[in-house]
Parts: C-alpha cells; structure tokens; sequence
C-alpha cells in the first residue's frame, strides 16, 4: 500500500453515486491530466462524474485527450449546486480558493478529499492525501491506482503521463528521479504516446506566443545584487498578442531559470486591467513557493505562482519586488 488513506478513499468512492472533479483556476497539464485520469477511472466503476473549472480558457493543445470536451469551463462555484454529489475530489489544488478562485468562499456540506502534492497544501479536505516529496499530482494518482488495484488504460496512461511530462518539464526538474522515469516507463508499456505529448505541450506553439516571448525578452531586468531575473508586461500588450492559455508559465520557463548568476527569477503579467499573475522559477533550488505564499499563491521549490490585484502596474511591479529583494536576502 503506497498511501493508507487509499483504502479510505475507495470506500468513499464505493459509497457515492455521482462524483464531482475539478481542474483548478488557470489549470496546467498536471491539472487536466490527473482530472481525465480520474473521471476515466471513475466511469470504468460505473459512476456519474462530472469535471469543472473556474477558468474559461483551457490548454487546447491537449485537447485531443479523451473527455477534454467534459471539462466545464468558467463555473461559478458561488452559484453552483454542490448538494447533486456525493463527494468532490479535488485534484492538483492547494488550496479552496484554487478549486473555485474565490477568495473566503465557504465550503460546501458534500465531504471534500483533497489529492495533492503541493507543500503549500492546507489539508482542507475531509481526508487528505498530499505527497510533497512527488512530482505530480499524475504521478501520485498512478500510485493510488496501484493502491486500488486498478487496471490502466491506454487513455489513463496518455492523461497520467501528461501531467507528469507537464510538471516535470520533461524530466528537468529536480525530484525526477527513479521512480518517476519507472513509472512513465510503464505509462508507455500501457499504451501513453510520449512523443505526441511533447510534442503538442512544447512544440505546437503560435506565432502569437512567439512574438510575446519578444515582448518579455526586451524588458528583462537582472537585479544583480539579489541575484533574481524579472520581467513585466502591461495590459496593453497582453490583450494585444492574444496569448495561448500556458503562455504565461512558457515564457516565464523561457528566462527565469537559466541565466547565469541567478537563484530565481520571475514574470509578471498583468492579464485583466489591475489584476496580475506571478509566474516564478527557481535556478538554484532556492524555494519559490515560500516567495509565492507572500504574494498570496503557492507551488513548488523550482515553479510556483501568486496573484495580486487593485494595483497599477508599476504599484504591482513595487510590491514584487520589495518580497522578492527580502525573499533573496533571507535565502542567503
């Protein structure tokens, strides 16, 4: 048994009729595929299932997995009706207000399980199985398969090995050890298409993306001192290039972690007037999601995020980096 509370959770499972599923705010390939993975498995135990999300755009470069279309986009959780389920697995998600994107919003009476792999997790779910030392939500739920005896299709297999190429950046990122190469080994004995994978998460991109990755590149700034590398990009240019969903973490994977004599580095979008995304990388090993817990947001040590709004640009600019100069200063 990987996880003890597995076999708790399948007995939840057993008991429900109808199960909901989410894919959180702004969802990333781990997010999607841990969710497709899941509502297969679930519909192979003859049960209701159905999957939503705050967001109105989704990567569409994966949508040719099976049940993309099954995502509901743009819900809103402060007018949706929890009381149609019996239970809500909330996937990839550290927090409620990442679920629903609503800040303060109460939880609804239908028992939560929580399945995660976020550090900054706060154990919101009746039962919670969070596993920060994995790389993916994918990957544990591939662990919680095996708990459940689970045999995986090829369609689970594409979904799992999505989420775990996303997170992983294709096996760069630290932490992407033995385990992890075994068991996206497997996912491809059972049928995963490694190849198309990568090859629609990083090389189908448009030309819009490729001309906002010149508008972040022109103003890279280094602050040497602190040794971090930032840029920011107005509204202005965002709502003009038109940008793919993922863009913002692409660019920000671009520079923010590659760049000599740096620990971190970040990208600041803002992406609705006053309303700003932080997409932070780390070089060094240096912890960004201790960075991303001060703005407000949460992630991993090498890739996190955090939202502000009711700022000007330059107000929003100001208050990054004033947490990002005392984060380096206290990192050493």
């Amino acid at each position: 048994m990987n996880y003890k509370e597995s076999k708790q959770v399948l007995g939840e499972v057993k008991k429900a009729k109808r199960i909901l599923l989410n894919c959180h705010r702004g969802p990333d390939p781990d997010s999607i595929g841990s969710a497709l993975a899941m509502y297969e498995v679930l519909q192979m135990m003859g049960k209701e299932v159905d999957i939503v999300c705050p967001s109105d755009e989704i990567v569409d470069s994966i949508s040719y997995l099976k049940n993309f279309n099954k995502i509901q986009k743009n819900v809103d959780f402060l007018s949706f009706d929890f009381s149609k389920f019996d239970l809500f697995i909330a996937l990839d998600s550290s927090s409620w207000s990442m679920v629903t994107d609503v800040v303060d919003f109460k939880k609804p009476d239908t028992k939560i399980i929580v399945i995660d792999h976020h550090a900054t997790n706060t154990f919101y779910g009746d039962i919670n199985i969070v596993d920060a030392g994995i790389t993916s939500t994918s990957e544990l739920l591939y662990l919680i398969f095996q708990d459940w005896k689970v045999k995986i299709s090829k369609d689970v297999a594409n979904c799992l090995l999505l989420g775990i190429l996303g997170d992983t950046g294709i096996f760069r990122f630290p932490g992407s050890g033995q385990r992890t190469l075994r068991i996206a080994a497997d996912l491809m004995d059972e049928g995963a298409d490694k190849d198309k994978i990568i090859y629609q998460l990083y090389g189908s991109v448009s030309l819009s993306l490729i001309r906002f990755y010149g508008e972040v590149l022109k103003r890279v700034r280094l602050e040497e001192k602190h040794k971090f590398i930032w840029a920011a990009i107005p509204y202005k240019i965002y709502k003009r290039l038109n940008l793919p969903t993922n863009g913002k973490e692409m660019a920000a994977n671009l520079f923010a972690q590659v760049v000599d004599g740096t620990d971190f580095g970040f990208l600041i979008v803002e992406n609705e007037p006053g309303r700003f995304s932080i997409s932070i990388r780390s070089r060094s090993g240096v912890d960004t999601s201790r960075l991303a817990k001060r703005l407000g947001g949460g992630g991993h040590v090498f890739a996190s995020g955090a939202r502000i709004e009711g700022l000007t640009f330059d107000g929003a600019i100001e208050k990054v980096l004033k947490e990002a100069r005392k984060f380096a200063s206290e990192s050493g």
